[in-house]
């Protein structure tokens, strides 16, 4: 065998192996996947405000919509209804259907009239101002019907966070819904 033929067979088979390792990150890796079987329980009722459909948390904590640290990792539990008056979601335990991984851009209409470099980047007119990087937990129980979501991020467009880009890992994400939210995984479900 040659030299050439033999380099491909190495290289193709790293790629392989590299591959098949895609699921066996651990779960305190940012590439984690989460199989199917995992659960939400909710430890204790949540009260969504009049108007909303969603609560946001932040280290363990229910914070108003415009007291997010963006740059922080933060979770936004959300309903498919919005009320005029309180809406009271029970304690209980919801599926988790789907998870979804994505990378969300938000351009801001203040941004520098005149491109800017930080470091290596250079932000102007096309440049997003927030990079949201997400994993939203899709949710369904027969006792919640109007119960649509979890989805934690942060923004990774913030200070520090450039060179960094990556989801949360499951201990952030279990840090940020601190005693409210327990993600249960499918070998501990009943």
């Amino acid at each position: 065998m040659s030299l050439t033929k033999f380099a491909l067979v190495v290289g193709v088979s790293g790629l392989l192996a590299a591959c098949a390792g895609l699921n066996n990150y651990p779960q305190d890796s940012p590439y984690y996947r989460y199989s199917s079987g995992w659960e939400l329980q909710l430890n204790r009722a949540l009260e969504i405000a009049p108007d909303e459909a969603s609560v946001r948390l932040q280290r363990g904590r229910i914070v108003p919509r415009n007291s997010v640290q963006e740059q922080q990792p933060f979770c936004v539990f959300e309903l498919t209804t919005v009320r005029g008056e309180p809406q009271t979601v029970a304690p209980g335990r919801f599926g988790v259907w789907q998870v979804q991984r994505r990378v969300s851009t938000i351009a801001d209409a203040g941004a520098p009239a005149a491109p800017i470099t930080v470091g290596y980047l250079t932000m102007g007119w096309d440049t997003p101002s927030f990079m949201y990087y997400k994993t939203e937990f899709r949710l369904r129980a027969a006792s919640h019907p109007n119960v649509l979501s979890l989805t934690c991020m942060h923004d990774q467009l913030g200070p520090g966070g450039y060179g960094l880009m990556r989801h949360l890992t499951l201990d952030e994400i279990r840090y940020t819904l601190g005693d409210w939210f327990t993600l249960i995984p499918p070998s501990e479900n009943r």
